[in-house]
C-alpha cells in the first residue's frame, strides 16, 4: 500500500447527485500517477452507490488498483449495512465484489461495532472464512477500542485497524494505534484532515461543505461554536510551518499523521485532482525541523479547552 490512499466517499454517487464516472475515472489516474495505489469505500457510504460508483470506474482504469471496503451493522448517516451475522457478512461481501467489479478485496473491515447482540466471535469468524475463500486478502476494524482488536486478533489476526486521528482529533487514540503498531497490526489512518479543517479553507467554508451534519459527534467536537475557532487556530498556526518547509497546511497534516508512532498509512479524499497530487506527495514530507513545534501547537485544538 502507498502511503497515502484515497478516500472514496468524496467520488460521489450519491441520490440527488450526477452520477460522474468520468470525473471518478480522472481522479483514480491522477492518483495513479501521484503514486497512490489503493482507495477505501464501504457498503455504507451513500447506501451502497459510492462502491457502485467506483466500480464503474475501475473498469475503466488500465492500471491495477486495491481497493478497501467495510461491512456496516446498520444504517449511520449515509445508508444502510448488511449486518454482522455469519451469513449477512458473506452475502455482504459478494454484493460489495458486485459492485465493485472485483474477484477479491484487498481490504475488508468492519465498519463501526454492531450493537444488536452479534457476538463479535461470530462477526470475525465470518471474516476469517472469507480469507479462506479466497474472497478477501486482508481483514479489519474500524472504529473499534483496543480490548475488541485483542480479542478478534487471538481469535485470527487482525490485519488492519482503521481509526481517526489528526492534529485536532481523536488525539486519544495515538496509544491504540502505537500498541497495533507493536502487534503488527497495519494502522490506517482516516480524517487526517479533519473534515477539511486542516487543508486551509476558511470557517464558512468548512461549515458550508457540512451543511446538514450539525448534529454529527464531529460537527459538535470541531465545529460547534467555540470549539471552531480553536480547529481553525491550529489550521492558522501550521501553515507558516508549512511555508517554511515548502508545504500546505494539508500537506502537514497527513505527514504529522504519517510520522505517528504505529501508522502505516493515511486516507484522504477529494475529488479535485490537483488536491490527489498535494496529497501524495505529504508521504514525501519529512518534518523533524519542526515536530516539536507542531506538538505544541496541538494544544491550541479543541481537544485541550482546559486552561
Amino acid at each position: 500500500m502507498s502511503r497515502v490512499g484515497l478516500g472514496g466517499f468524496e467520488l460521489g454517487g450519491g441520490y440527488g447527485e450526477e452520477r460522474n464516472v468520468a470525473g471518478a475515472v480522472g481522479v483514480l489516474e491522477t492518483a495513479i500517477r501521484a503514486g497512490i495505489n489503493w482507495l477505501d469505500t464501504s457498503e455504507n457510504y451513500l447506501d451502497t452507490a459510492n462502491e457502485s460508483l467506483i466500480g464503474s470506474a475501475l473498469a475503466r482504469v488500465s492500471e491495477e488498483f486495491m481497493v478497501a471496503t467495510k461491512a456496516a451493522p446498520g444504517a449511520l448517516h449515509t445508508g444502510g449495512g448488511s449486518g454482522f451475522g455469519r451469513e449477512q457478512i458473506h452475502a455482504a461481501c459478494r454484493r460489495s465484489l458486485r459492485r465493485l467489479g472485483r474477484n477479491h478485496l484487498d481490504i475488508y473491515l468492519l465498519h463501526w461495532p454492531d450493537d444488536t447482540g452479534v457476538p463479535l466471535e461470530e462477526t470475525w469468524g465470518a471474516m476469517a472464512e472469507l480469507v479462506d475463500d479466497g474472497l478477501v486478502r486482508a481483514i479489519g476494524m474500524s472504529n473499534y477500542e483496543q480490548a475488541d482488536i485483542e480479542l478478534c486478533h487471538a481469535q485470527r489476526t487482525v490485519d488492519v485497524v482503521q481509526t481517526g486521528l489528526s492534529m485536532i482529533d481523536h488525539l486519544g487514540d495515538r496509544n491504540l494505534i502505537g500498541v497495533c503498531g507493536e502487534r503488527g497490526i497495519g494502522v490506517v489512518i482516516y480524517e487526517p484532515l479533519a473534515s477539511g479543517i486542516l487543508t486551509g479553507k476558511t470557517l464558512e467554508q468548512v461549515k458550508a461543505s457540512w451543511a446538514g451534519w450539525e448534529e454529527a459527534a464531529f460537527y459538535k467536537r470541531l465545529l460547534a461554536p467555540g470549539m471552531a475557532e480553536r480547529s481553525l487556530a491550529v489550521a492558522d498556526a501550521a501553515r507558516p510551518l508549512g511555508e517554511r518547509l515548502g508545504a500546505t497546511v494539508a500537506q502537514v497534516a497527513i505527514a504529522w499523521v504519517l510520522a505517528q508512532r504505529g501508522v502505516t498509512a493515511a486516507i484522504a479524499g477529494t475529488g479535485d485532482g490537483s488536491h490527489v497530487r498535494q496529497n501524495a506527495e505529504a508521504a514525501d514530507l519529512v518534518l523533524t525541523s519542526v515536530q516539536d513545534e507542531l506538538e505544541a501547537l496541538i494544544r491550541l485544538g479543541p481537544s485541550f479547552t482546559s486552561p
